[in-house]
């Protein structure tokens, strides 16, 4: 049994390798992109005064909007995968929500931003980055 998993292990080392490539290129990239995207929230964001509306009258913006939950669904996926691989699979879960246009999503961001340790954390991230914390 254990031969025969070893022999799969050597005929898939091609793509073993290639996995693990692609896994540290994003565990990188997560760190280096999570302050900054971080950083792009303003701090009254997660206010209850903060009034969050899509904006798509014009075709730029309703592109911008389709790139962005492109983007935001991406780093789900990433995300998803760093769950099981090296990376910072929560936080980047976490942005792509925050980047993504759904039905629900402003009642999901304040119920993720009111736990404790999350707030903490995107606290501490936008601190790497020189911005304020965010007001809840």
């Amino acid at each position: 049994m254990l031969d025969q998993i070893l022999d799969i292990l050597n005929q898939q080392e091609e793509l073993l390798i290639t996995i693990s490539i692609i896994s540290v290129a994003v565990f990188v990239l997560t760190l280096l992109l999570t302050p900054y995207l971080l950083s792009l929230i303003p701090t009254d964001y997660f206010s209850p005064e903060h009034v969050h509306q899509v904006k798509t009258r014009t075709l730029f913006s309703l592109f911008k909007t389709i790139v962005k939950s492109v983007l935001g669904l991406f780093l789900i996926l990433a995300g998803i995968i760093m769950l099981v691989t090296p990376g910072q699979g929560i936080i980047s879960i976490l942005l792509g929500l925050f980047l993504m246009e759904f039905p629900g999503k402003r009642k999901l961001e304040f119920k993720l931003i009111n736990h404790n340790p999350t707030y903490k954390a995107l606290n501490w991230l936008r601190s790497k980055a020189g911005k304020p914390p965010l007001i809840r």
